[in-house]
């Protein structure tokens, strides 16, 4: 059974883009498998737009308050008739019976927590009382905006309202917390139905749906979020970055479900306990909420897989399967939030969120905050590296949708088993297209694995003369013409661009028969044996302005010197630039990231 509850016409009666406030609410409902429906109204015009409910294949009836109690079912949702919402009732209904209890609140962040009444919880979802504001302190971001499921035992008089809960609470009865990313928004004033009104409009109600799944950025915490300090075991040291939380506001406002996903061995090595790491992250919502920013959920791993630790703590020094790369803590925010991996995105500052991606299908952002990937816990590469969280929602919104596009139109000709070759000039995006490209294909069905030629960069006493002397070309054909054979796997060797020193590799590549192989770097199309191998041959074209800037401002991240930095731009000129631009002749089709690159 479900019970609407209200008071007045406004606002049941309410224009929401063509359909009444109450039309709308009921539509949600006839979308569960529940039918039977009280509303609890004085009004006439109320009951009169109900009607029996046969219109939304409803058996409805409207009643006075005082006449609900003789109504109730065993089990009774309760739902406030001044909010517009789009609830999964039956996966909330679910929740409520699989945890026995009195009564389950629906609760999730607010975008004003400093002037709400917050939920205070029990780390098992137990509702344990209500922090009216002004809200001083910390706080964990949780309102509860009125939906509810409730036994009859629980019910007194039929109505469930704040005053209720707390009698259940003081009696010492189960009340148990729902989170649901879903769309509740009470309308209480004009302003108020404005604003749901272009939230439906914009599609947002429907976006943050449980019925069906829904794409999400998957935050790392430390070095994403909030300043980078190894192993934060106070709530002292968190420091949130401060374009974070603009960001995060960002993907709620277009309705991305945003769960935190972070590896948390401090606990394990006795550095921090679960209630340090509880208050650590009331901190790090509070910070948030303070911009108008919530995550959803937050997904931590405890544990650390050496059992001889000195120091830890036993029960936790264990191999598990949610610690990063692991995809432990992927698969429960999968479950609790209904997410579509495929459309899914990683964002972290190490080698293991890459990995995590790659584990998971999704795509991986790399931030150079924090980390920025030189943990080498993982070989896994990301598909985009981005200076910060905003770069990587600017990304996300602002630059996919277009680009995912064009990767299409390159793509369409691609079959499986093929080679493709992406060529250009240093700094042109070549990894970049090569990276997306792959991500796309995957998400097409089509596997593909990327290779690049910056593998096979020689040390820096080690090199010859012009560009081609830079690679050990000889090494880098002989390893492709094995993959383009699938013959034995092929180990690449490591450049690391930070020493320019070339090490042995350690992680092997395979390719099955019908895996596409990605060739790029800066002599994919130089090569006359390389390119009667490719059926794609692209090339990346770029502005030399943009590119000079770039060229800068990377090996600047590196430690160098304006004065090394200049010098060798103009050598990469003269050396570089002839060779490349002549192999642009090659290519089959041609492609320019510059507006992506900055």
């Amino acid at each position: 059974m479900v019970i609407l509850t209200g008071d007045g016409d406004f606002p049941a009666l309410a224009d929401v883009n063509g359909t009444a406030l109450l039309g709308r609410q009921l539509a949600m409902i006839a979308r569960s498998t529940l039918r039977d429906v009280v509303v609890v109204t004085p009004s006439a015009a109320i009951a009169h737009q109900c009607g029996d409910g046969a219109h939304w294949g409803l058996a409805l009836r409207a009643v006075a308050p005082d006449q609900l109690g003789a109504l109730l079912a065993d089990t009774v949702v309760v739902l406030p008739g001044d909010a517009l919402m789009e609830v999964d009732l039956d996966r909330f209904l679910d929740h409520h019976r699989r945890h026995v209890a009195d009564a389950t609140l629906l609760v999730q962040p607010s975008d004003h927590p400093h002037q709400a009444d917050l939920v205070v919880g029990a780390e098992d979802g137990r509702i344990l009382g209500f922090s009216p504001p002004p809200q001083v302190g910390d706080f964990h971001n949780l309102v509860w905006p009125g939906p509810a499921v409730v036994a009859r035992r629980a019910l007194d008089g039929g109505l469930f309202i704040r005053a209720e809960v707390e009698r259940l609470l003081s009696a010492s009865r189960p009340v148990q917390g729902y989170r649901s990313p879903e769309y509740v928004h009470r309308v209480v004033s004009t302003d108020d139905l404005a604003r749901v009104r272009a939230d439906v409009a914009s599609g947002l109600v429907d976006r943050l749906s449980l019925r069906r799944p829904q794409p999400a950025v998957f935050l790392d915490r430390d070095g994403v979020l909030n300043v980078e300090r190894s192993h934060i075991r106070t709530v002292e040291a968190l420091e949130l970055i401060p374009t974070a939380g603009p960001a995060l506001a960002r993907l709620n406002r277009v309705g991305f479900r945003t769960p935190v996903v972070t590896n948390q061995a401090a606990v394990a090595r006795g550095l921090c306990s679960l209630e340090t790491l509880d208050a650590i992250h009331a901190r790090l919502e509070t910070g948030l909420a303070a911009q108008h920013a919530h995550v959803d959920r937050i997904y931590f791993c405890p544990h650390h897989p050496d059992p001889t630790l000195p120091g830890g703590v036993p029960s936790l020094l264990i191999r598990c399967e949610c610690r990063k790369p692991k995809p432990g803590m992927v698969h429960a925010a999968t479950a609790d939030l209904n997410i579509d991996l495929a459309r899914s995105w990683v964002v972290g500052d190490s080698s293991s969120d890459m990995g995590l991606a790659r584990a998971c299908g999704m795509g991986g952002i790399l931030v150079r905050d924090g980390h920025g990937g030189r943990d080498g816990k993982s070989p896994a590469h990301p598909h985009v590296v981005v200076d910060d969280l905003a770069d990587a929602v600017r990304f996300i919104l602002d630059v996919w949708p277009g680009l995912s596009a064009e990767l299409d139109r390159l793509a369409a000709g691609i079959k499986a088993g093929d080679v493709v070759l992406i060529g250009g000039l240093a700094r042109a995006g070549k990894s970049l297209l090569a990276q997306c490209l792959s991500l796309r294909l995957g998400q097409s069905g089509r596997a593909s694995v990327v290779v690049g030629l910056d593998s096979w960069l020689k040390s820096r006493d080690q090199r010859g003369v012009g560009v081609l002397g830079r690679y050990d070309m000889d090494a880098a054909h002989q390893a492709l013409m094995a993959l383009a054979r699938r013959a034995a796997p092929v180990t690449p060797p490591r450049y690391d661009v930070w020493t320019q020193t070339s090490h042995p590799g350690r992680e092997a590549v395979t390719l099955a028969p019908d895996d596409i192989l990605i060739v790029e770097g800066v002599p994919a199309l130089t090569q006359p044996a390389w390119r009667a191998l490719a059926t794609r041959r692209l090339y990346v074209a770029t502005d030399e302005a943009g590119r000079r800037r770039r060229f800068h401002a990377e090996y600047r991240r590196r430690g160098w010197s304006e004065e090394a930095i200049e010098s060798t731009y103009e050598d990469r000129l003269r050396d570089e630039r002839p060779l490349v631009l002549a192999s642009r002749a090659h290519a089959d089709a041609e492609i320019t990231l510059d507006g992506l690159l900055g």
